[in-house]
C-alpha cells in the first residue's frame, strides 16, 4: 500500500484491494473506488481540473454516504418553495465544503445543469441556495448532481441548521473550556519564572518550569487556536487575508520564539500565546450567544408552526412531520395546536387566536370554507383543515424566509466598511512588521520587538469593522419583523432611513379598503336593480374593494349576480370589461367609459366615489360610494410629517373624493385621477428633484410606482403583485407600523455609524499604543474581544426600541390593529347581515400567498 499514490480526487490512501486506475488526459489515475473516479471525471470533463490544483483541504475524503445516498423525488419536493419568475428554488446543506474552491466548484458545475438558474453555496454555513426549472431539471438530479462531486447534499430544515449551530457552539465551548483550564495551570508556570527573574532562580528550575509551560500550552494553541490556525491557512490559500490570519501569526510567533528561547536560555512567552486564544476564544463564545439572541426573532417565528401534524388518511389519523404535508391533504387540528400549514377548514367550528400573523388580540370565528393561516392558535374545537400550501409555502415560512432575505441583502453603507477591511489586514501586517524592525534596530532586544509586534497583530480588530453594519441590519430587522415589519433587504432599511417623501394610495391604504354604496343613480328609462345587477355580474370575477362592495349591495338587495362572465379584462386604474349575453359590459371610471366612446353626463362636485356602468354603447348610470377612513391613518401621516417626510396623496380616483381624504388625515398635496403611469412619472419627477421617494399602496394599479419609488410599501390584505414588488411589508394593515418602519430604519442607521466610529476610533488609538509598548499582547487580546463585544452590545440596543406613545384611535396598545372588532360592526352589519365569521383571516389570506 507504501507504494501507491493517494486517490486523485479525495487525497485519501488507497487499499490495494480497493484499487481503480482509468486514463484521463493521457495519465494513468489511481482512485479509491468508482464515485472518485467518476467525480474526477465530471471535474474534469467540465474543463474545471484547476479545482485540484486550487483546493486547500485540511483532511482527505469525503463525506460518508457520498455517491452511495439514493435521492427520492417525492421526498425532496417538499422542501422546495416556488420563487419569482415560475421558477423553484431548494435549499441545501452540503457536508464536506472544506474551502472556496469546493463552493467554486459546485456553483460552476450545478450551475450549469440544463433548468438551473442560479446557485449560491454559502461558504460559512455550508448551505447552497439552488434556483432551477423543475420541469426541466427535477430536484432530485440536483441532489445527484452535488453528490457526484463527492459531497453530501441534504435538504435544508430549520431543525437540522439548529442541530448544526449547537454542535458548532458544543466545539466551541469545548475548545474555550480546555484553553481556559490550561491557561489557568500555565500562569502558575508564569508566576514562578516572573518570581525567579525578580529573586533569582537556578538554571535547571528554570529550564524545567520553562518546558512544563510549553508543554501546557503547546495544546492550547495548537487544539484550541486551530480555527484560527485553519482559518489562516484557508486565507492565504484564497489570498484574502482576515482577522484569523492575524491572530494565527501573532500567536504561532509567540510560541515560536519561546521554544526557540528554551533551547537558547532566554525569557518564554508561552503565557502571551495561551492567553491570547483564550481571551478571543471567550469573544467569540460571547459572541455566538449574541449573534443568536439576534437572530431569535426569526427562530421563535418559526417555532410558532408545530414540527409535526395529524394528517387523515384511509379513515385513520397519522402523525406525519409537517414538511410532508402537500397542498390537499386533510388534516386535522385539535384545540391548543397550532395550524402547520396555511388551508381552509372543511368542517367543524371553532375560535382562532391569530394575532401572530395579524396582531388582532380577540378570538376570530372559523368554519367551512374559512381560510386559516400557519401558525395560528385553535382554541375550542377540533376541526378538519385541507391545505392550500406546503409548509414553506405558508405565512410562517414565507415571513421567516423574507426575514431571512433582508438579513442576508447588504446596505450600501456597508461597502464602505468592506473598503476598508480588505486593506486591514495587510496594512495591519506591515505595521507590525515595521515595528518588530525598529524595536529590533534601536536595541529593544529580540524578545521585546517580537512582543510589540505580536500586541499590534492581535489588537487590530477587523472584526468590529466587520460586524458594525450586519449585524445591526441583522438586530434591526429581527426587531421590526416581531412587531409586523417586514424589510426585504439591508439596502431597504437603508433607503428608507433616507426618505424624504411619502406618497399615499387612497382606496385600501388610507382608507379601510371597504367602501359601501351610499347612492345607485340610474340613467333614464333605467332600474336601480338593472344598474346594479349588470354591475354585479361583471364585478363578479374581481378582487378589487369596489368591486365588492357592489357585490354586497347586489347580494343586500336579493339580486343574485350569476356566474362570472367569460373575456374579463381588467384595466388597472379604470375598470373591468366583460361579455354578458353577448354584449360588452363596461364598470369603471368615467375616463374607461369615454374611451370606448359612450356618453356620460356631466361631471358632479359629489365627493364620492363613482362607479359607471355601460352595456354595448348605452349609459346605464352610476353608483356611488364611499369608504372609511382607517383608523390611525391621520396620527401616522402627522408623525411622518414631524420626522420630515412629506406626504402625498396619489389616487385614479375623482378630486372631490380625493380631497375629503387627504382634509381628513391631513395632507395637502393631492394628485387625482392619475393611472398607474401617472404614480410613477410622480414617483420619477420628485426623484430627479433630488427627493427619496417612499409609496404606500396595495393595489394591481400601484405596482409599477411601487417598484420606480426608493422604497415600495405594501399593507396586509394588499394584492399579490403589490405585495411582490414592494421593498417594505406591513403584515398588519395599520399605518402605524409604517411609522415604527421608520423609526426602525433612521434608529439603525445610527448604531452602524456609532458602530462604524467605535471600530475606527479603536484601530487608530489601540494600534499606535500596541507599536509603542504600552500595550502588551494579553491586554491587546483582552481590548480586541472588547472591541467587539462593544459592537455586539451596541446593536443589541435595536432590540429594546419601543414604540412612540401617542394617540391612536381604534389601535389597541399592544400595537395590533382594532381590526376585527371594527370589522365586525361594519357595513355588514349597518346593512342588517351576519357578521362575517372570518373577518380576520379573510382580508389576509393574501398576505403571503402566490
Amino acid at each position: 500500500m507504501s507504494g501507491l499514490p493517494p486517490c486523485a480526487h479525495c487525497g485519501l490512501p488507497i487499499p490495494p484491494q480497493d484499487l481503480v486506475t482509468d486514463e484521463i488526459d493521457g495519465r494513468e489515475r489511481a482512485f479509491c473506488c468508482h464515485g472518485c473516479r467518476g467525480a474526477y471525471r465530471i471535474i474534469t470533463g467540465a474543463g474545471l481540473g484547476a479545482f485540484y490544483d486550487n483546493r486547500s483541504w485540511d483532511e482527505p475524503g469525503v463525506p460518508d454516504g457520498a455517491f452511495e445516498t439514493a435521492y427520492d423525488r417525492a421526498y425532496l419536493e417538499r422542501f422546495v418553495r416556488q420563487a419569482p419568475g415560475g421558477s423553484a428554488e431548494v435549499d441545501v446543506l452540503v457536508d464536506g465544503v472544506r474551502c472556496a474552491a469546493c463552493v467554486w466548484l459546485i456553483e460552476k458545475l450545478v450551475g450549469e445543469l440544463p433548468g438551473v438558474h442560479g446557485v449560491r453555496v454559502n461558504f460559512a454555513t455550508h448551505r447552497a441556495r439552488i434556483r432551477f426549472a423543475p420541469d426541466e431539471t427535477p430536484v432530485d438530479r440536483v441532489f445527484d448532481a452535488v453528490a457526484r462531486l463527492g459531497y453530501l447534499p441534504r435538504p435544508y430544515t430549520a431543525g437540522e441548521a439548529e442541530r448544526q449551530a449547537r454542535r458548532d457552539r458544543r466545539r466551541l465551548l469545548v475548545r474555550f473550556g480546555t484553553a481556559a483550564f490550561l491557561s489557568m495551570q500555565l500562569m502558575g508556570y508564569s508566576i514562578a519564572l516572573y518570581a525567579g527573574y525578580f529573586h533569582g532562580i537556578d538554571p535547571d528550575s528554570r529550564w524545567l518550569l520553562q518546558v512544563l509551560a510549553g508543554a501546557v500550552a503547546t495544546p492550547v494553541v495548537f487544539y484550541s487556536g486551530w480555527p484560527f490556525l485553519q482559518g489562516a491557512w484557508r486565507s492565504m490559500a484564497n489570498r484574502a487575508p482576515d482577522m484569523d490570519l492575524l491572530v494565527a501569526v501573532g500567536v504561532l510567533s509567540a510560541w515560536g520564539y519561546s521554544v526557540y528561547a528554551v533551547r537558547s536560555g532566554q525569557e518564554v512567552y508561552f503565557d502571551s500565546a495561551a492567553m491570547i486564544v483564550t481571551l478571543i476564544l471567550l469573544g467569540r463564545l460571547f459572541e455566538a450567544g449574541a449573534r443568536g439572541r439576534a437572530s431569535a426573532g426569526i427562530d421563535r417565528l418559526l417555532r410558532l408552526a408545530p414540527d409535526t401534524a395529524h394528517r387523515q388518511r384511509d379513515g385513520r389519523l397519522e402523525d406525519v412531520d409537517a414538511a410532508a404535508l402537500a397542498p390537499g391533504d386533510r388534516i386535522q387540528v385539535r384545540p391548543g395546536e397550532r395550524f402547520p400549514v396555511d388551508g381552509k377548514v372543511l368542517a367543524g367550528h371553532t375560535e382562532i387566536d391569530a394575532s401572530a400573523a395579524t396582531g388582532e388580540p380577540d378570538p376570530v370565528s372559523a368554519g367551512p370554507g374559512d381560510p386559516v393561516l400557519s401558525g395560528t392558535l385553535n382554541l375550542t374545537a377540533s376541526v378538519t383543515v385541507r391545505a392550500t400550501a406546503t409548509a414553506a409555502g405558508s405565512f410562517i415560512g414565507r415571513v421567516a424566509r423574507l426575514v431571512e432575505e433582508a438579513q442576508a441583502r447588504r446596505a450600501p453603507v456597508q461597502a464602505v466598511a468592506d473598503r476598508v477591511a480588505a486593506r486591514f489586514v495587510p496594512a495591519v501586517g506591515m505595521t507590525a512588521a515595521a515595528t518588530f524592525a525598529y524595536w529590533h534596530l534601536a536595541g529593544a532586544g529580540t524578545g521585546t520587538a517580537l512582543l510589540r509586534a505580536v500586541a499590534v497583530l492581535v489588537v487590530a480588530c477587523p472584526c468590529a469593522l466587520g460586524l458594525a453594519t450586519p449585524l445591526a441590519i441583522l438586530v434591526g430587522t429581527g426587531a421590526a419583523a416581531r412587531r409586523g415589519v417586514l424589510f426585504r433587504g439591508g439596502d431597504v432599511l437603508e433607503a428608507l432611513g433616507r426618505v424624504s417623501r411619502a406618497g399615499f394610495d387612497k382606496t385600501g391604504t388610507l382608507t379601510r379598503g371597504w367602501p359601501r354604496v351610499v347612492a345607485v343613480r340610474p340613467a333614464r328609462d333605467r332600474t336601480e336593480a338593472e344598474l346594479l345587477a349588470a354591475a354585479a355580474r361583471v364585478e363578479s370575477a374581481s378582487a378589487h374593494p369596489l368591486s365588492r362592495a357592489v357585490l354586497d349591495e347586489a347580494r343586500a338587495r336579493g339580486i343574485d349576480p350569476g356566474p362570472a362572465p367569460a373575456g374579463v379584462a381588467a384595466r388597472p386604474g379604470l375598470g373591468v370589461a366583460a361579455e354578458v349575453n353577448g354584449q360588452a359590459v363596461r364598470v369603471g371610471s368615467r375616463a374607461f367609459l369615454e374611451q370606448a366612446g359612450i356618453a356620460v353626463p356631466p361631471k358632479g362636485e359629489g365627493r364620492c366615489t363613482e362607479v359607471h356602468v355601460a352595456a354595448g354603447s348605452a349609459y346605464l348610470g352610476a353608483l356611488a360610494l364611499e369608504d372609511q377612513i382607517r383608523p390611525g391613518a391621520r396620527e401616522a401621516v402627522a408623525a411622518l410629517a414631524a420626522r420630515g417626510i412629506a406626504p402625498a396623496l396619489l389616487t385614479g380616483d375623482r378630486p372631490g373624493p380625493a380631497r375629503r381624504v387627504a382634509a381628513a388625515v391631513g395632507i395637502g398635496e393631492v394628485h387625482a385621477e392619475l393611472t398607474p403611469e401617472g404614480k410613477t412619472r410622480w414617483v420619477r419627477e420628485r426623484q430627479k428633484a433630488g427627493e427619496r421617494v417612499l409609496l404606500v399602496g396595495d393595489g394591481i394599479n400601484d405596482a409599477p410606482a411601487l417598484s420606480a419609488a426608493d422604497v415600495g410599501c405594501a399593507l396586509a390584505g394588499g394584492t399579490d403583485i403589490a405585495l411582490e414588488t414592494s421593498d417594505l411589508v406591513l403584515t398588519r394593515p395599520d399605518l402605524g407600523r409604517l411609522v415604527l418602519a421608520v423609526a426602525v430604519a433612521r434608529r439603525t442607521l445610527v448604531v452602524v455609524r456609532q458602530n462604524l466610529g467605535w471600530a475606527f476610533a479603536y484601530n487608530a488609538v489601540a494600534i499606535p499604543l500596541a507599536a509603542t509598548g504600552r500595550l502588551a499582547p494579553v491586554w491587546a487580546a483582552a481590548a480586541m474581544a472588547g472591541s467587539s463585544l462593544a459592537v455586539l452590545a451596541n446593536s443589541l440596543r435595536l432590540r429594546r426600541l419601543r414604540e412612540e406613545p401617542g394617540p391612536r384611535p381604534g389601535v389597541p396598545r399592544d400595537g395590533g390593529p382594532a381590526h376585527e372588532v371594527e370589522r365586525k360592526r361594519g357595513p355588514t352589519m349597518e346593512r342588517g347581515r351576519s357578521r362575517n365569521r372570518n373577518s380576520g383571516n379573510g382580508a389576509r389570506e393574501k398576505i403571503f400567498r402566490r
